[in-house]
């Protein structure tokens, strides 16, 4: 269970920090918001200064310098001091017109709108943020218009929103941490510094979220946003820490009281599960410790029945097992008796007596008497059967253990076991050969079907890697004597697709035809193998090279193209080939195989249905065109270099 608990806790973990990050990812949507809404609030104020400005260089005899009246235009109503400065007039003004000359020197010389910080007069009631917008006020005469109003009107969002913040608590501070307006108390707060400014500064990034303390001395988590177009103005938002740790926590709680009953109910479940394997298995070990010790049939301790499929399945098997032993040990015996087994003794050089010869080959026991039994043996193992039996009767202490075949009535060769050792007497003398023949013919097939499935391919029938190293050493012998060869790598190209859409055994099927189609194309001394799930190899041992080779490839590529019918429906692939050629007698078989994978990865490259000759290009352009030539086609295909 420790690796379940284990993942289930950095899941929990892992999650939590999910809905952690989607509560502060809440507050900063809302910081932002609002740094929107504060940021439309100071243009709709440049729009409006913008405006004033154009009306005042319009009107006869208005001042270049002084309060601006807001009657200039009917029906506009401006919150707040406005005032006119030139670019040439005094810079020694004192008091609010002296801050707002600053502000305007500050816009001339930037050509941009300018926004100061809060200016305290005589107190927080007197703070003053003052707006300024350079224009031109004639030729080569540049002049400012200053907006002075009090924070609480120039920022506007936090009133019309308050209703919407739900307990938040929303504030804007200046570039110096003094705060400009509040939604909770603004009158009360207003210019003084906001608490934990210094954690803000300290994260130095336009946005971010944080820990902090209210002036009221809560706890809170606060998120901010920098304003743009400001000297470093910020909207905060803050929530109760403990609002916002029960946003994200709550939903943790309950995943984690969820994965603890999942947990119990999954130790229940494996405690009762080990219940029902344990008990089978247990049972099982004392049957076969029983059987072991040879106790009798009657005395073999019972396995009782499973609900699970499995150890049913394997309760019936051993019991079938068993059965099946007994009745074997029988049957033996019976064979024995009846001769099955074939035993023979054998005297100076000649077969005296054997018994049970017609029941394994159907020819009558005289006609195997003295050497006639020769006779019965396949031709290829007569001679070293004859040279095993002379060299264990010069060497009286060696036992005989011989495999061969013997011809039957039919005709037919069947693969016996011959063992046997010498009858000595008193002194050491050899008074005859006694053994046994034992038919081991079905055993033989076992052995060579298994040959046969480990060096083929299971589904196509094709030969597989081993064979496909095997067929090669021959060919780079044959390389060393000046006869060339080659190595066709083939991958099938959209394969995948079809595997994934139609399913694995249609996959399968599309396999077996296209593993037919190579063979229609190799020649007759070629092999083809298939190595991999949708991966070939062609062996070419005749034939000029690299032009057959390359023949061979393109013939493949327009025979593997060609549509398919699998589960009564048209499928098309490809296939693309990199080929190799085995001409250097100093090339092993292993560089061998990366040369034809480099050479089949290039083609696979330059899109499907190409062929590639490991550092050949040209060749192979120059073959393509003959072979579309002989073909009557136009320009051959594609052809690239590998290596």
């Amino acid at each position: 269970m420790l690796p379940i608990i284990t993942v289930t806790g950095i899941g929990v973990w892992k999650t939590g920090e999910a809905y952690r990050q989607t509560a502060t990812a809440r507050l900063d949507d809302t910081s932002k918001t609002l740094a929107r809404a504060v940021e439309a609030d100071l243009d709709r104020r440049f729009a409006l200064l913008r405006l004033l400005a154009s009306v005042a260089m319009k009107v006869d005899g208005a001042e270049t310098s002084g309060l601006v009246s807001g009657s200039l235009i009917d029906d506009v109503v401006v919150e707040g001091d406005v005032r006119l400065f030139g670019q040439s007039e005094d810079k020694d003004m004192v008091g609010a017109a002296g801050l707002a000359r600053s502000l305007a020197s500050r816009a001339i010389a930037s050509g941009h709108r300018t926004v100061s910080n809060l200016a305290m007069e005589e107190g927080p009631a007197d703070g003053r943020v003052s707006l300024a917008m350079p224009f031109d006020s004639g030729p080569n005469e540049r002049s400012a218009i200053v907006l002075s109003v009090r924070p609480q009107d120039l920022v506007k969002a936090l009133q019309q929103r308050g209703h919407a913040l739900n307990g938040i608590l929303v504030a804007v501070t200046d570039g110096n941490g003094r705060i400009l307006a509040r939604s909770r108390d603004p009158e009360r707060f207003i210019g003084s510094l906001a608490p934990d400014w210094d954690k803000l500064v300290a994260i130095g990034d336009d946005d971010g979220a944080f820990e902090a303390v209210t002036k009221e001395g809560g706890t809170v988590m606060m998120t901010f946003q920098r304003l743009d177009g400001t000297p470093g103005w910020v909207v905060v938002v803050a929530e109760p820490l403990a609002v916002f740790n029960a946003r994200w926590r709550n939903p943790l709680v309950g995943l984690l009281i969820g994965g603890l009953i999942a947990i119990a109910a999954t130790v229940a479940a494996a405690i009762w599960i080990g219940r029902l394997i344990l008990d089978p298995v247990n049972a099982l070990a004392r049957n076969s410790a029983a059987i072991a010790a040879g106790a009798a049939p009657d005395n073999l301790p019972s396995i009782p029945r499973s609900s699970i499929r499995e150890f049913e399945t394997l309760r019936r098997s051993v019991e079938a097992a068993e059965k099946t032993r007994r009745e074997s040990d029988r049957r033996y015996r019976t064979m024995s008796r009846a001769g099955a087994l074939v035993m023979w003794r054998w005297q100076d050089g000649a077969l005296v007596w054997i018994a049970g010869w017609e029941e394994l080959t159907g020819q009558p026991q005289e006609n195997a008497l003295g050497t006639n039994w020769l006779e019965s043996i396949h031709p290829e193992d007569r001679q070293s059967l004859l040279v095993a039996t002379s060299t264990s009767e010069a060497q009286t202490r060696q036992y005989l253990d011989l495999e061969f075949r013997v011809r039957d009535a039919d005709g037919q060769w069947r693969w016996v076991r011959d063992r046997g050792g010498a009858v000595l007497d008193e002194n050491g003398a050899v008074l005859e050969w006694v053994g046994v023949l034992e038919d081991i013919d079905l055993r033989k097939q076992s052995e060579a079907r298994i040959a046969h499935m480990a060096r083929h391919d299971s589904l196509t029938g094709l030969g597989n890697r081993v064979m496909l190293r095997e067929r090669l050493k021959p060919v780079i012998r044959r390389a060393r004597r000046g006869v060339s060869g080659a190595l066709l790598g083939l991958d099938l190209d959209l394969f995948k697709q079809v595997n994934d859409t139609h399913g694995h055994a249609a996959g399968d099927e599309l396999l077996c035809e296209v593993a037919n189609r190579l063979r229609a194309c190799a020649g007759m001394d070629d092999l083809v193998a298939r190595v991999g799930g949708d991966e070939f190899a062609i062996v070419q041992q005749e034939g000029e090279q690299p032009d057959v080779a390359a023949e061979l490839a393109y013939n493949i590529v327009e025979a593997v193209s060609a549509p398919y019918y699998v589960d009564g429906r048209e499928v098309v692939i490809g296939v693309s080939v990199g080929i190799t050629l085995i001409a250097d007698p100093e090339t092993s078989l292993d560089d061998l195989l990366r040369r034809a994978d480099k050479a089949l990865y290039r083609a696979k490259q330059n899109g499907r249905g190409q062929v590639c000759i490991y550092e050949h290009d040209l060749l192979l352009g120059e073959i393509a065109a003959r072979i579309d030539e002989s073909k009557g086609k136009g320009a051959g295909p594609a052809q690239q270099k590998a290596g």
